[in-house]
């Protein structure tokens, strides 16, 4: 009977306590050799020494030992296979045997394995009584492992292949112990309903008992069941589950293993293709034949709301096939073409709407629109003019000078969301000298194309107001009244057509009280000045935009109580600027994320002269506490070092002091994520450790660490359960544009 764990008395003879697994490992392995070896005598006593080293002690402590090869052993379980209660050999695990023998019980796999190996020994010496009756007391000894079940059912259908043969005493006795006193049946006939029903059984018992995670003999035995034709194991899982569940099911798997699905049998297909919400989100790369075949596609889901085609090059999209899609897919609300990697830029997709009633059928449909790499006018300007009454959510990337052709147009009045990015122009900013301009993009027409929009992007363009025609200039005090959301990207620079005037002019509407976040993530100052400070006024000149106290006494107007999100890395780390536009969101508590860079920036002013801001002089929990904010978590700063050499003669030096912002961390009870970007400096490695082991810091994001540096701050990060992430440049936007839509 099973002990308490503890070895028995002959087992702790043989091996010390804590290391029987080591050698009843060993013990099976030599079992095994010696029966390939076709050593039996040797095997089988090695084989019943490792069954007899477990913790449970099988020897039954001197108590008389089961018979391997008792009669009422196999009588009762093959009883219980034949029965008709599904449960009945799980039920005669539970009890002794008819010849009052109780059985162990053990879930330790290594007592399973041994006797496995005794098995398998017994087997191949056709034993196949003893061998059987062998698998049999596995199962008794943990009735939900299929190993017992797996190794009796190998027996079985060893003696079925066998069965039809010449005669085979061991065999026969087999068949006299089994079936004894049945001669009505051929042999092979009442051993495959005895394999069916014994397996049947021990997939009802495994499928219905086990707690643990299925194994590999789950599998073999689940295999065994699916060749022997079995119904529980050839059922169409789908049957057992509700259509609502099958579809939650359905939605994890890719399009393509989708439609390997419809190929399983016509239930599958039936449910597949009747679920509308399962075809409402697609994403395709190259469907099996997109030809002649794609109309067909297309006749066949039409509930599709959503489609997405990551390489338009390798799908061979033109002009007709996007007509096929507009009138095929009469609920679709969003499409997100790209021309994908191996053929960026140009694509030769001729799409013109005009002339195809059945394509103008399909006008003011699309609610969302995303364009990636279509640097020509025809699909851009097309899919635009077409759906000009309904887009919400307009996203263009690198589509060059196809964007500002696009808003000529006309109005957008449902557009809320807009991004428009240019990736393709690498070219470096120089100042102080000649600038290499970017694409040229009058900001004015997006404006006037899109008065209620809440959410804008803009990033890669060398950017100006308007046109020289546009006579007379509107008030920009009244557009974009709705905006709450503003993202300029890390590229964008000034337009060199647009003059000086640009310095006093600006190149956005004024800012509404009612904004909620602000991020300016390039290094230029003056775009930044520009859209916080700027001030349309007839006697401003070049040289106020340089004049921060004097504009600081204009710009008093500016108030965003409601500001969650700012982000300023350009070099404007001015106290008197930044108080009019923080202050206000953070006594109200609403200031959430705070990003400023510049504490040591040389900043170029109008006349080609330079001024240095000293990031010594800065004293962040001093200087910025207007910004302190009880709901603030995320605070970032960037190019910073407030250690202050007097020796040197400009003050500073190749080392590194970031104890004033470590002191600014105090002001924010509630931060668990910080932003540094400090520069290249000798002792940033050390301060970010600081950063890592500080008690309310969970997520670091940085670029400076590499090499050995970042692997040991990583090590240390993942000791104190901190994300530390390399963001080179900046933090990722906060605002996303397509929640959770695949547009990019």
């Amino acid at each position: 009977m099973a002990g308490n764990g503890e070895p028995g008395p002959d087992s702790r003879q043989r091996v010390l306590k804590g290391d029987w697994e080591a050698a009843m490992k060993a013990a099976v392995g030599e079992a095994k050799s010696l029966t390939s070896a076709r050593q039996f005598s040797k095997a089988l006593h090695v084989a019943m020494a490792a069954v007899n080293m477990c913790a449970c002690d099988p020897a039954g402590n001197g108590k008389a030992r089961h018979p391997k090869d008792k009669s009422c052993n196999i009588s009762q379980c093959v009883a219980a296979v034949k029965s008709k209660d599904a449960n009945a050999l799980f039920d005669v695990t539970k009890v002794p045997c008819v010849c009052g023998y109780v059985w162990p019980s053990c879930s330790h796999e290594l007592h399973l394995v041994a006797l496995d190996a005794l098995a398998e020994c017994l087997e191949k010496a056709e034993q196949y009584v003893s061998a059987f009756s062998t698998a049999l007391s596995m199962v008794r000894l943990d009735p939900t492992s299929a190993m017992g079940y797996c190794r009796g059912a190998k027996v079985l259908q060893y003696l079925l292949k066998n069965c039809s043969q010449q005669a085979n005493s061991a065999a026969d006795r087999f068949m006299l112990v089994i079936f004894r006193g049945n001669t009505k049946q051929p042999s092979a006939l009442r051993l495959r309903r005895l394999l069916e029903r014994f397996v049947d059984r021990a997939l009802h018992t495994t499928g219905r008992h086990r707690q643990r995670p299925k194994d590999s003999y789950d599998v073999v035995l689940q295999r065994m069941a699916y060749n022997l034709k079995i119904e529980v194991a050839r059922r169409d899982p789908a049957k057992e589950f509700p259509p609502e569940v099958l579809g939650m099911i359905f939605l994890q798997l890719s399009t393509s293993d989708v439609n390997r699905c419809l190929r399983v049998n016509k239930h599958w297909s039936q449910l597949i293709l009747r679920d509308t919400v399962l075809w409402t989100h697609l994403r395709l790369g190259r469907p099996g034949n997109p030809g002649r075949s794609f109309p067909t596609f297309l006749q066949k889901h039409p509930e599709i709301r959503s489609l997405v085609i990551r390489d338009a090059s390798d799908f061979q999209l033109t002009g007709q096939k996007l007509c096929n899609i507009l009138h095929g897919l009469p609920h679709l609300k969003r499409l997100c073409l790209d021309s994908g990697k191996r053929a960026p830029g140009r694509q030769p997709v001729e799409f013109d709407p005009q002339g195809k009633p059945e394509v103008l059928a399909a006008r003011n449909r699309l609610t969302h629109l995303s364009i990636v790499s279509y640097d020509i006018l025809a699909p851009v300007v097309g899919l635009i003019k077409l759906n000009m009454e309904s887009l919400e959510v307009l996203d263009l990337v690198n589509t060059g000078a196809a964007v500002e052709n696009a808003f000529r147009a006309g109005v957008l009045p449902s557009l809320r969301r807009l991004r428009i990015l240019n990736e393709k122009d690498r070219r470096p900013l120089i100042w102080g000298g000649t600038a290499l301009l970017m694409t040229p993009l009058e900001v004015g027409r997006i404006v006037l194309a899109t008065p209620k929009l809440e959410q804008f992007h803009l990033s890669g363009f060398s950017v100006l107001w308007s046109s020289q025609h546009d006579d007379p200039a509107p008030d920009k005090a009244g557009l974009w009244p709705s905006l709450r959301h503003l993202v300029l990207g890390p590229r964008l620079e000034y337009s060199a057509s647009a003059g000086a005037a640009l310095f006093t002019s600006r190149i956005l509407p004024p800012l509404t009280s009612e904004l909620r976040s602000v991020e300016l993530l390039g290094h230029s100052p003056e775009i930044a000045h520009n859209v916080l400070f700027t001030v349309e006024s007839p006697a401003a000149t070049a040289a106020d935009f340089w004049d921060a106290p004097a504009h600081a006494q204009q710009t008093t107007h500016l108030h965003l109580p409601n500001l969650e999100v700012f982000r300023c890395i350009a070099g404007v780390v001015n106290a008197r600027l930044l108080r009019a536009v923080l202050e206000p969101a953070a006594a109200a508590g609403n200031l959430q994320v705070l990003e400023l860079g510049g504490a040591a920036t040389m900043m170029m002013g109008p006349d080609g002269s330079t001024t240095t801001m000293r990031g010594d002089d800065l004293v962040p929990a001093r200087d910025l506490a207007f910004a302190a904010s009880d709901a603030l978590h995320t605070l970032g700063l960037h190019d910073f070092n407030f250690y202050h050499d007097p020796t040197s003669r400009f003050g500073a030096s190749s080392r590194f002091d970031g104890q004033p912002f470590l002191d600014w961390l105090e002001c924010f009870p509630r931060l668990h994520t910080v932003g540094v970007y400090p520069g290249e400096w000798s002792g940033v490695a050390a301060f970010v450790e600081k950063l890592i082991v500080h008690p309310r810091v969970r997520v670091v994001h940085q670029e400076c660490l590499r090499g050995v540096a970042w692997d040991e701050a990583l090590r240390l990060a993942r000791k104190h359960g901190v994300a530390l992430l390399h963001s080179p440049g900046h933090m990722s936007s906060g605002v996303l544009l397509h929640e959770g839509w695949e547009g990019e």
